[in-house]
């Protein structure tokens, strides 16, 4: 299956979520379509092993994306994993939801994307077409 290829440039929104190990920043790139094309994150220092573990799951994420693989799919094999204590994080409707860990916690941005009338990855038909 083909990538998409990358612009120079892509809008991008982060977001900062609470976790027992400090703030996870949560970076996603759109295209022009308004579909993410790669995620981004930051948690600790550079090196550690926090570091490491979100730059990995960022890299699979984000080639997930380019390959098209619908945003639902990723966001259900991260959803619940569970590497550290949950912690509580206020939801835009004043309720609150608790991330378990570093998947758990990109999961929840990735959903909160979805929830918001992202665009999924165009489908099979309309890549063979472009």
């Amino acid at each position: 299956m083909t990538a998409r290829g990358r612009p120079r440039t892509l809008p991008s929104t982060t977001t900062r979520v609470a976790t027992e190990r400090g703030s996870l920043y949560v970076t996603v790139s759109v295209d022009r379509d308004g579909r993410p094309v790669e995620v981004f994150g930051s948690l600790g220092k550079a090196g550690s092993p926090e570091q490491g573990t979100v730059e990995t799951a960022c890299r699979l994420i984000s080639l997930h994306l380019r390959r098209r693989t619908p945003l639902a799919e990723i966001v259900g094999q991260c959803r619940g994993i569970t590497d550290m204590r949950p912690w509580p994080n206020a939801t835009g409707d004043g309720g609150t939801v608790y991330v378990r860990g570093v998947a758990d916690g990109i999961a929840h941005v990735l959903a909160g994307l979805e929830e918001a009338g992202c665009r999924e990855p165009a489908p099979e038909a309309a890549r063979m077409a472009a």
